[in-house]
């Protein structure tokens, strides 16, 4: 935990909460009381995925979807929503095993946000930014994203025998990609910041010592995205980038993509 709390505020730029739950630790990236929970325990893993719907219909639907999709949903309490600091909450597991939270009504800041690299983070209307999931059942969680909750398919690769697609719910290029893989768990997942320079200076403050990087800087062949990738402390990829493309649904086309990078994003053994 004291290494995540380093990593995120002091390479990253996130901003630690002050007042957390017992075992736990929240970071914020803009407005909202948190994007980022971290929790003591035994094994390093995502414990869950959160996804925002509008409002307390939306959650209506999204369950009644889940549960004729054959899924146990279970609606929370109030007050297991309020600790959360959200309004609504509903969870399920997915057939590929994954946590997934979905809520509305998050809690707002009215302290501002503040970073203690003077970050900032491309966040408005779009959430956190992407997670990139390995799945055993690749087409039924592929199915399962498209028909059951409305993501739109942006486009697909091969990571030599692997498939893979990058889904999206809002402008984002891709929210969630799936992977296809002999067992579940989390490839990277990624935040957006709002200029070149500040993917520089967290890369500068990885090599200082920061974290290590499992791939260098490079531009991304789909989203556009200008990043690098650092382990985690957990073990797993944090891509940090600026100027993902936004894409618009009515002229946007799905292709296969022949690799994941225009340049760059080479394995370093930093």
């Amino acid at each position: 935990m004291d290494e995540w709390r380093e990593f995120a505020g002091n390479v990253l730029g996130m901003q630690a909460v002050a007042n957390n739950p017992d075992g736990v630790t929240r970071f914020r990236l803009d407005e909202r009381s948190y994007r980022l929970e971290f929790e003591e325990g035994d094994t390093e893993e995502l414990t869950r995925i959160g996804w925002e719907v509008p409002n307390a219909a939306g959650l209506d639907d999204v369950i009644a979807r889940l549960e004729d999709d054959g899924l146990k949903v279970t609606r929370c309490s109030a007050e297991e929503a309020a600790a959360r600091d959200v309004q609504g909450l509903a969870q399920t597991v997915d057939n590929s095993g994954f946590n997934l939270d979905f809520f509305y009504g998050q809690q707002k800041s009215v302290e501002p946000f503040i970073s203690p690299r003077s970050a900032s983070f491309v966040t408005d209307g779009m959430g956190l930014g992407h997670v990139v999931l390995m799945t055993p059942v690749f087409d039924d969680a592929l199915r399962f994203y498209t028909d059951v909750l409305g993501f739109r398919l942006s486009d697909t690769m091969r990571l030599g025998p692997a498939r893979v697609a990058f889904l999206r719910c809002n402008p984002r290029h891709h929210s969630v990609a799936l992977i296809e893989a002999p067992e579940k768990g989390i490839h990277h997942f990624m935040v957006e910041v709002s200029e070149v320079d500040m993917v520089g200076r967290a890369h500068d403050a990885c090599r200082d010592g920061g974290a290590g990087i499992m791939m260098d800087l490079g531009r991304h062949s789909n989203d556009e995205m200008f990043s690098f990738y650092a382990r985690t402390p957990s073990g797993f990829g944090l891509e940090y980038g600026h100027g993902g493309v936004l894409v618009d649904d009515s002229t946007w086309t799905v292709t296969e993509i022949a690799g994941p990078s225009l340049w760059g994003h080479r394995g370093s053994m930093v």
